[in-house]
């Protein structure tokens, strides 16, 4: 999803104004506001698959997929986030700011990259997800080739570990929730166009 950012830095309550009559999703990074534009195809259909096998899995239980119009507030470093997706266990909690609900204990998160996003939630979001207790997985969906990469809380609280997956019969398990996720699911009616030496190579799956 290509982000345009807002130089000049303005208050918390200027953010929630500018959000109540803004087109667009915007992010506030302590001071910084950010504008989240349109998606790729590619990143509107990893980002349905997503939402729609999650809320099937959790059906019954004690947990619950939320869209990318859920704002997250992370407290630790002052800033209001819309991962593509969050699942919350054991009941959400929020704050409130000018009527718009902020979840403050999402227990997973899903970003799916994209060119003018990339570095920002591999680096920025990784480091500020990982502060809220509450987190324990954290999945970063490629939307130019079959890779997502698994960040996952252990030993304590005190450890995060990484796994990358690459093969569409990977099974991903997001131990948190109970959730399992295949690439090929993930994928589903996801095409990439690769480059080959003598030409241009298609290769999709239709999972």
């Amino acid at each position: 999803m290509a982000v345009a950012a807002k130089k000049a830095r303005v208050s918390e309550e200027a953010y929630f104004e500018m959000l109540e009559k803004s087109e667009l999703k915007l992010e506030y990074w302590a001071g910084t506001v950010v504008g989240m534009a349109g998606a790729s195809p590619e990143h509107c259909r990893l980002e349905t698959n997503l939402v729609g096998e999650v809320f099937q899995q959790l059906r019954g239980s004690n947990c619950e997929a939320l869209t990318s119009n859920q704002a997250v507030y992370i407290a630790p470093r002052n800033s209001y986030v819309f991962p593509d997706l969050s699942i919350v266990c054991g009941g959400p909690e929020w704050v409130t700011k000018r009527g718009i609900g902020c979840l403050i204990n999402p227990t997973v998160l899903v970003e799916v990259l994209s060119p003018t996003t990339a570095s920002k939630d591999e680096t920025d979001k990784l480091l500020a997800y990982t502060t809220l207790r509450s987190v324990r997985e954290y999945l970063i969906v490629y939307a130019d080739q079959y890779c997502v990469k698994m960040h996952a809380r252990t030993q304590a609280d005190e450890i995060w570990s990484t796994t990358i997956y690459s093969k569409l019969d990977d099974e991903i398990v997001l131990a948190s929730c109970g959730v399992k996720l295949t690439l090929a699911t993930i994928y589903q009616r996801v095409e990439f166009l690769e480059h080959a030496e003598d030409g241009v190579a298609e290769q999709g799956s239709e999972g």
